[in-house]
């Protein structure tokens, strides 16, 4: 294996080693008493109807039919529910004190009677609340976002786990890619062939919120990126023969990258709490 090739950096070489980021729209809301009571938890003084622009964001749901084959489930759902009020909202996830620009004050969920996914989960869309305080600098980005200018916003988050449904592993270290196919035994001479999916199985973290522009995904849109490395020539199906061939080479590889991912990570997490 070319050692130039081992390393593939999975879609954004700029992000967090493990965080995924998704995208959504957002909508202003109207400002109600019970919003500013929520608010009011966040600021060092009490604010009013006048002095906030509030929005919402439809971050995320639990439908399978994601276009980077990384879906949530449920739990995810749950635990980001919980992990955003509070967080901030940035620029372009510059992580910078100047580029905050907003506040979650609240989540829900939103569920569907109706309709149930792939995993036989009620379809789920978690709902994100926004604050701003109105100022002369934001004035013209509270136009664009009640004009429609500004409507994709971008969420980084980390997965408790990722599974993966080719060979029910973790999907941060197995050989697997999201969106590749693969053949599964099944007890045919042939086996089946089956794309990878990567399932989001809960959260650890919420880290911030920020607005972006990208393309949407069928519902509320989601654009993700992993910053972390795997080691792998290309994006293909294993045979027997490059599996034995490499599985020596590739496992050394891996512990070598999770220990820099781990540091990286831990580093990351101690920047945030210092912060």
């Amino acid at each position: 294996m070319d050692n130039e090739k081992l390393l593939t950096d999975y879609n954004d070489p700029d992000a967090i080693p493990g965080v995924i980021s998704k995208v959504a729209s957002v909508s202003p809301l109207e400002v109600t008493d019970e919003d500013l009571k929520k608010i009011n938890k966040y600021t060092l003084s009490p604010v009013t109807a006048d002095d906030v622009f509030i929005f919402k964001a439809t971050i995320a749901d639990n439908e399978q039919d994601d276009r980077n084959f990384m879906p949530f489930n449920l739990k995810a759902l749950q635990d980001l529910k919980k992990l955003y009020p509070g967080k901030t909202m940035l620029k372009d996830h510059s992580r910078m004190a100047d580029n905050q620009i907003a506040r979650v004050y609240d989540t829900e969920l939103v569920q569907n009677a109706n309709k149930k996914t792939e995993l036989g989960e009620l379809h789920t869309e978690l709902v994100a609340k926004i604050y701003m305080i109105k100022t002369d600098s934001n004035k013209d980005l509270i136009a664009e976002i009640m004009g429609g200018i500004k409507k994709e916003v971008s969420t980084s988050t980390v997965p408790d786990k990722m599974i993966c449904n080719i060979c029910n592993g973790d999907g941060r270290k197995c050989r697997h890619w999201p969106g590749a196919e693969y053949t599964v035994e099944d007890g045919s001479p042939t086996g089946t062939k089956k794309r990878c999916k990567m399932l989001l199985d809960g959260a650890k973290e919420a880290y911030e919120l920020s607005f972006v522009a990208v393309p949407a995904q069928p519902r509320a849109g989601t654009h993700k990126s992993i910053g972390f490395n795997k080691p792998v020539d290309e994006i293909e199906e294993e045979t027997p023969e490059t599996k034995t061939n490499n599985n020596e080479e590739m496992d050394a590889r891996l512990l070598n990258l999770r220990f820099k991912n781990a540091e990286s990570f831990f580093n990351a997490n101690k920047e945030s709490e210092e912060n």
